[in-house]
């Protein structure tokens, strides 16, 4: 028998050098991906930090504190500021640790007149292989006021709520509107045009001269002046009653005023500054309905309006023009001269005209007008509505806690001097007189706030308007009143505490709640604190 062996099975040397070989290859393919990897990975980091270091230095640049120049170097400003440079950032001087440093450059384009300045931010760094790899980014920096940038802050809301021109409702109704989110006020008696933002109803500035409807407020030059710390408002109005009267008599007392003086004395603040003027309300009956404005012009100061019909206006009254093509005509005039269907009115500003538009322009006479006390009545104005001493002060807070995040604030005190002839002294007897502060729990919270009109207003952060107060007989009581109930018809709390019985300004009594009356004046608590230091809510 013939028996076959077995076939060999296996690899060959040839066989298993090329398989390694092949392998070898393919490792080596593997590597270098790697390496190309690790070095894509390693730019696109660098280029995202980069880009961010450009886009920091954009928002930098835009951050800017004021347009104006600041030539002490307080603030970052869009003239002095805004302008070209470079640096370097060290692996470690970013958010980000990296392992490169960064030469950034940025190139501005403009002065600070331009409205606008066009910024290029050019980030350059070299990589792992040395070579360098560059990210530029380009952006534009509207010259705009800093107040009027805040709007982007503030987001939509609900439902828009309408302010009075569509600005802050702390600024007060005659004040004119300014180009830049501006607006501006001459108080009555006072000595200076007074800049306020419409955000926020601040006091900016001041102008020694009046501005006209939709001028643009420059704070660099001799006239008008920017403040470093933002002013607030603080007014209202001093009424008068004489002899013995009941709690109506102060709802709209007609008595007259007297000359006085008015302060704010200051326990936290830098500084205050008041300014009065006796007024009186006066009243047209008889009034027509709005007159077509067929044209208007303006040349050396003085307006001309034309109307469609025969207007009936009397030299020296008060006319309303509104929904003028250009709006630098409208406003609240007291008339030159008026005749048949034209009328004259004085105006500072430069020369213009229109012609009616869409919708018509429109003239009318205003029904009740506020005037100096001592000015004659125009005609056809023959009803003395009320009296009273308006005041107007604007208080320069202070930084009380060194703390940047916290509002500068105030702490201080109405005081009212007597003044003028013939002479009157405060005192809590006959022949004397008492100051009584309108003053109360008006939301029924519980305690009196620093829009409540307390003893002293304390911690200060906002505006403060009608904090009232009224002037009565050094022997008689400040009237007490309840507090205002909707459901039994009683829509007003006319309610006054003691405020003020001598010069120096002692002799008030703080604000209790409820009815408002002061502890001595009827038992009732008194939440406003005795401690002037302790803050009060603004509302």
């Amino acid at each position: 028998m013939i028996t076959k062996l077995p076939k060999q099975r296996g690899f060959t040397l040839i066989e298993a050098l090329t398989a390694l070989l092949v392998t070898a290859f393919g490792m080596l393919a593997i590597g270098a991906l790697q390496t190309t990897l690790s070095y894509n990975s390693d730019v696109a980091k660098q280029r995202s930090e980069a880009v961010r270091l450009a886009q920091l230095k954009i928002e930098e640049l835009r951050a800017y504190e004021q347009t104006a120049a600041d030539g002490a170097g307080n603030k970052f400003d869009y003239t002095d500021d805004v302008v070209s440079g470079a640096d370097t950032l060290s692996p470690t001087s970013g958010s980000y640790v990296t392992n490169t440093s960064y030469a950034r450059t940025w190139t501005v384009t403009g002065n600070g007149t331009d409205l606008q300045k066009w910024i290029r931010v050019t980030v350059a760094w070299a990589d792992r292989n040395g070579a360098t790899q560059t990210v530029a980014l380009q952006s534009v920096i509207a010259r705009a006021d800093v107040a009027a940038i805040g709007t982007l802050a503030v987001g939509p809301g609900g439902m828009k709520v309408r302010t009075p021109k569509n600005r802050s409702v702390d600024i007060p109704y005659p004040a004119i509107s300014l180009a830049g989110e501006k607006s501006g006020f001459w108080p009555p008696g006072g000595d200076k045009f007074f800049i306020f933002s419409n955000l926020t109803g601040d006091v900016l500035g001041h102008c020694n001269s009046a501005l006209v409807e939709g001028a643009t407020v420059n704070f660099d030059n001799a006239n008008c002046f920017e403040y470093s710390i933002k002013a607030l408002l603080l007014t209202g109005y001093i009424r008068f009653v004489y002899g013995n009267y009941s709690l109506s008599d102060l709802e709209n007392p007609t008595a007259a005023t007297k000359e006085l003086a008015a302060a704010v004395d200051l326990t936290v603040g830098t500084s205050a500054s008041c300014s009065t003027q006796r007024q009186k309300v006066v009243s047209a009956g008889n009034i027509a309905g709005p007159e077509n404005i067929i044209s208007a012009s303006r040349a050396s100061n003085v307006v001309t309006v034309t109307t469609g019909s025969n207007h009936g206006y009397s030299t020296g009254q008060f006319v309303s023009i509104n929904g003028a093509a250009n709006t630098t005509f409208n406003g609240v005039f007291r008339l030159l001269s008026a005749s048949g269907n034209t009328f004259t009115y004085s105006q500072i500003g430069a020369n213009a005209s229109f012609t009616s538009g869409t919708p018509p322009a429109t003239a009318v006479l205003v029904q009740e007008v506020t005037i100096a006390e001592t000015d004659t009545a125009p005609p056809g104005y023959n009803t003395v509505k009320s009296t009273f001493v308006a005041y107007t002060c604007v208080v320069v807070p202070a930084d009380h806690d060194s703390n940047p995040s916290t509002p500068n604030r105030w702490t201080g005190r109405l005081r009212v001097t007597p003044a003028g002839s013939p002479s009157w002294s405060l005192g809590t007897s006959s022949g004397a007189f008492k100051v009584c502060r309108y003053t109360g729990d008006y939301v029924s919270d519980g305690s009196v706030s620093n829009s409540e009109n307390p003893l002293w207003h304390r911690g200060v952060t906002g505006a403060l308007d009608h904090q009232n107060y009224v002037v009565i007989d050094g022997n008689r009581a400040c009237r007490n009143d309840s507090a205002a109930n909707t459901a039994t018809s009683k829509y007003t709390n006319l309610n006054t505490t003691v405020h003020q019985t001598a010069v120096d300004g002692s002799g008030g009594e703080r604000s209790g709640t409820n009815s408002g009356g002061a502890a001595s004046n009827g038992g009732i608590s008194t939440p406003e604190p005795s401690d002037t230091s302790a803050a009060l809510p603004m509302f």
